[in-house]
């Protein structure tokens, strides 16, 4: 018996192919290969391919090509097949007892397989030059995540936007589901570890039948009618195009409506467009499909029947007998707030009609058939179900005359009570009403469809990139932009593999720090305001924060960084604005009963207060709690929470009669929060200036100054900044986590393990030295540098000194253990770049730059459409990590990653906001001669011009001039004009 485990395979199939036909393959051809059986005996493959695809697999779905190979491996143990420039020279090698015999293959047998090559290759499709995917829709998946497409809502003029802005996700086929406010489903999850089916399959599809046949169905690309099929993902909208053999064109438009005054709290729209191509009139019969979200989606995990038995079927009519709405009525009080509903109209000669027929049962639509062939297609009850789950159908008939195209929209959505102060009893009716008289008239999803892509136009013009690399300016243009717009609303919540309900996580205000220009650029300054105000308002008198919440908050001061995320996004927010007044505005004070109120100002003093004077520990650094920002850094199992801190804080004070001391314990330090409450201190100080706030500037410059003693002191250990120090082990067994001699390797021949982020922030904080710079950049090129991006921690035995951690939980390569986790990748290029420019080494300098430069081209996700298949992922949004062994793109897709490379192509342009003004210090690519940035600030617009002759050239050692409108300036801070012109800024190396 032996045991074959994947991550421990000895020889791949490729290796062994390789080995056998070494003298017929070049070690540069591209081959895909696999072994034939559980043997692994013998194996098959393709050589001289473009790129790496899966198409051995593909050849064995075509019968005569799978004859073939199977009657040549009963006689032979190896078999390639060598692809040629020309069609008439494929041969096909077999190897049988080390005997190798080759064939030229038969013209047809050899068109075939290069007909598959080439489906494949292109079947993955291309980014076009306005960013959006095109795709073939009978092409295999790269991965989940490859094929999918994220829509956002617009709720921004309208209360709550954090929450209650809806988002949706949707695949090549337009499968996925649907959310509305916080993570309330409309269109339900598909509950399974499949992570290619977000949604319940059901979902945003349509029939058509035709004279009592099925000739359509949306989801099913390979149907014998179907001759071609193509999606088009777009920012913020998809569209999906057919061509059926029996003469029509179909295309599907799905976006999500922006918000109206007495309109749902959520709509989404999709227009499918039916033309006839023939001369004959064509009677078609279209179905439309989907299923409704549970109403208790936790109870999907223990009591199916529970979620079944508390819904039934509902449906609105009008005067005529005709299916206004189809909706699902839930029974518990709690579920009174919500109401889903789909609604069908369809446009054609007769103007705008409604279904006269319904389903409300999956099992009686579906019935011996299949979703792909429905038994009951042909004849919807139009009966009520008294249970779940919500499946729906409706249908309607229409004549489609030669030549002529008709149009049905579909309307899905959710009536809810959240923000509304006016719901009643006819909420539901009337807002459903309003969107049907509405949308009666054909022109107005088109019209609403334009309001959508202005706004998203109008949100991605705060910065325009031309750097003659067309690849990089559509990214950055319009790809890279809207994924922080959606995350924003949306945070880690929801996505193509979050099926589940993570909720908006305080830490992620980091989106914001993005996201922000883009807004005050569009003249949307209160936006940012508000948003920020959610984040404040979950903080407590004592200083602590709920670490994520939907309306209401969880987990208060469980883990350890989030308050201190808030005083980075203020700062920003400040320096970019002005609006110093902003400080002063009076936000609830989480957990306080009866409810209080305090400044912004003072929300930020109880932060620091709380993170740099009382949860520190006998380093005078700030305490681990149950984890940091590394969710998987769980070291202090008996950890306590912000609300049972403050308890025993103030037992402490009643014994010793000393407010303000540090609160006493054994717990464990984070060094990377020493990092992130330097920043804070010192970016309050600034604020503190401005305020004019003394006495409380001056304290903290002192406090600031001796947390940056602390860090050198305590947390510097030769080669590394320390990532936790621990206080727990009196033997002094283990003194500290993260640099040489911490004694918690998992590898042999590395003495200390190495935290990316305990390099980052001691850069960000200003807490580095230069040659201490200089030290780590050199260990991270030793310890953590990888072909595919810079690992997250180096080989590390943490069961060591705790269970349930990173080391625990992942396999070696995967996510935080030893995974390349691409937001700390990002906040690493920041850093570099930071040093880039202040160093006093020219080497150092230039080293800094090419590795920021280096990762951040490993993070554009268009370049993984040159191997698609081995680094998947998703081509137009970052995911969140890489395997540092493979390579491979794993998702989640939203993620820091994508915030922090915006924010690092800020620091990159050199365009960074400061009370002065805006001060201008780029840093190129040595490569790059040139760049031109479009900014604008919503006050006004910037033509910023960068030259530069080839080479490493920097603001700090090289000789350079800057003219604004033709004027040369001294020094390099341009004014933040408020005139509402366009300035030109020539910036000249």
């Amino acid at each position: 018996m032996r045991e074959v485990v994947a991550r421990k395979v000895e020889q791949s199939s490729e290796q062994i192919l390789r080995e056998i036909f070494s003298g017929k393959i070049e070690k540069q051809d591209v081959i895909d290969c696999i072994f034939y059986d559980s043997t692994y005996k013998k194996a098959v493959g393709v050589a001289n391919l473009p790129i790496k695809i899966p198409v051995t697999l593909e050849l064995f779905k075509n019968r005569e090509i799978s004859i073939l190979l199977d009657t040549i491996l009963k006689e032979n143990e190896f078999v390639i097949i060598k692809l040629n420039k020309s069609i008439d020279d494929t041969t096909l090698l077999s190897c049988n007892n080390g005997l190798i015999n080759e064939i030229t293959l038969d013209i047809e047998i050899s068109n075939k397989i290069n007909k598959i090559v080439e489906r494949i290759v292109h079947g993955v499709g291309h980014i076009n030059d306005e960013g959006e995917h095109e795709i073939d829709l009978l092409a295999p998946a790269p991965g989940p995540h490859f094929y999918t497409n994220l829509l956002l809502g617009n709720r921004i003029d309208f209360s709550h936007p954090l929450q209650t802005t809806p988002k949706s996700v949707v695949d090549k086929l337009g499968r996925g589901s649907f959310r509305s406010h916080a993570a309330t489903q409309v269109l339900a999850t598909r509950w399974d570890m499949l992570q290619e089916e977000n949604g319940f399959p059901a979902s945003r599809q349509f029939y058509l039948v035709e004279d009592g046949n099925q000739i359509f169905y949306s989801a099913n690309v390979t149907d014998k009618n179907i001759e071609s099929g193509k999606c088009i993902h777009s920012q913020n909208h998809t569209k999906i195009i057919y061509k059926t053999k029996c003469g029509l064109e179909i295309e599907r438009l799905i976006f999500l409506l922006p918000q109206e005054e007495n309109m749902p709290i959520a709509v989404e729209a999709q227009q499918i467009k039916i033309k006839n191509n023939t001369n004959s009139v064509r009677n078609i019969k279209i179905v439309c499909t989907g299923m409704f979200g549970s109403a208790a989606p936790s109870a999907l995990m223990e009591d199916v029947l529970y979620s079944n038995v508390i819904m039934q079927a509902k449906v609105l009519l009008d005067d005529e007998g005709s299916v206004m709405a189809i909706a699902s009525d839930y029974y518990p009080m709690y579920t009174s707030g919500d109401y889903r509903f789909h609604t069908m109209i369809t446009h054609n000669e007769k103007g705008a009609v409604l279904p006269k027929e319904f389903c409300t049962s999956y099992s009686e639509f579906v019935g011996s058939g299949s979703l792909e062939k429905p038994e009951g297609l042909y004849k919807l009850s139009s009966n009520l179900n008294r249970k779940g789950p919500g499946f729906f159908a409706v249908s309607s008939e229409t004549t489609l005359q030669p030549v002529a195209e008709i149009s049905i929209n579909n309307l899905t959505g959710l009536v809810s009570n959240k923000t509304n102060d006016n719901f009643n009893e006819n909420t539901f009716k009337t807002e459903v009403q309003n969107l049907i008289v509405k949308y009666s008239n054909e022109k107005e999803v088109q019209n609403a469809f334009n309001n959508s892509m202005r706004f998203i136009n109008e949100y991605s013009s705060y910065l325009q990139v031309n750097s003659g690399d067309k690849q990089f300016d559509t990214y950055v243009n319009k790809n890279l932009p809207f994924q922080v717009l959606y995350q924003t609303f949306v945070s880690r919540s929801f996505d193509q593999t979050q099926k589940g309900y993570r909720e908006i996580g305080f830490r992620e205000i980091q989106d914001i720090y993005a996201s922000m220009y883009y807004f005050i650029g569009m003249g949307k300054k209160d936006l940012a305001k508000n948003l920020i105000k959610e984040w404040a308002e979950k903080v407590f008198e004592f200083g602590y924060a709920y670490h994520n919440f939907f309306w209401i908050g969880k987990e208060p001061g469980k883990w350890s960084d989030d308050g201190l995320w808030l005083i980075q996004a203020v700062y920003r927010y400040v320096n970019v604005t002005g609006d110093v007044g902003f400080l002063d505005e009076q936000f609830v004070i989480s957990g306080s009963n009866p409810i209080k109120k305090r400044s912004l100002y003072d929300t930020m003093k109880a932060i620091l207060r709380y993170s740099g004077e009382i949860s520190i520990g006998k380093h005078g650094i700030p305490l681990l709690d149950f984890a940091d920002w590394n969710d998987c850094l769980k070291l202090d199992t008996n950890y306590i929470n912000g609300v049972e801190k403050e308890k025993r804080y103030k037992e402490q004070i009643a014994i010793t009669g000393r407010d303000g001391e540090p609160f006493e314990s054994d717990y464990s330090e984070s060094v990377m929060n020493g990092f992130l409450l330097k920043v804070a201190m010192d970016e309050m100080i600034e604020i503190g200036k401005q305020k004019e706030d003394t006495l409380y500037y001056n304290n903290l410059e002192k406090a600031s100054n001796k947390l940056y003693d602390n860090l050198q002191q305590y947390a510097w250990k030769e080669d590394f900044f320390a990532r936790v120090l621990f206080n727990r082990y009196k033997d002094g067994e283990f003194t500290y986590l993260g640099a040489k001699g911490d004694n918690l390797s998992a590898d042999p021949n590395k003495d200390g393990t190495y935290f990316l982020n305990s390099f980052s922030w001691a850069v960000l904080s200003n807490s580095a030295t230069e040659e201490q710079i200089k030290i780590m950049i050199e260990s991270i090129e030793a310890h953590l540098k990888t072909p595919y991006g810079l690992k997250l921690i180096s080989p590390t035995d943490l069961e060591k000194v705790a269970t349930g951690t990173a080391t625990g939980e992942y396999f070696p390569g995967d996510r935080e253990n030893g995974g390349i986790f691409k937001h700390a990748t990002m906040m690493a290029t920041s850093a570099m770049l930071k040093a880039a420019k202040m160093v006093n080494s020219d080497e150092l300098a230039r080293k800094l730059t090419n590795t920021a430069y280096w990762m951040m081209n490993l993070v554009l996700p268009y370049n993984t459409m040159k191997h698609p298949y081995e680094t998947c992922g998703n081509p137009r949004f970052c995911t969140q990590y890489n395997n540092s062994d493979t390579g491979e793109n794993i998702g989640p897709t939203l993620s820091g990653t994508s915030t922090w490379l915006t924010l690092s192509l800020f620091d990159a342009f050199g365009v960074q906001y400061t009370a002065k003004g805006i001060e201008i210090n780029p840093i190129l690519a040595e490569e790059q001669r040139s760049i031109n940035l479009i900014l604008n600030t919503g006050k006004a617009t910037f033509n910023i011009r960068i030259s530069k002759p080839e080479g490493f050239y920097r603001m700090k050692d090289s000789s350079y001039s800057i003219k604004v409108d033709g004027e040369k300036i001294e020094g390099n801070i341009l004014k933040n004009f408020e005139d509402g012109k366009e300035h030109n800024v020539e910036i000249l190396f």
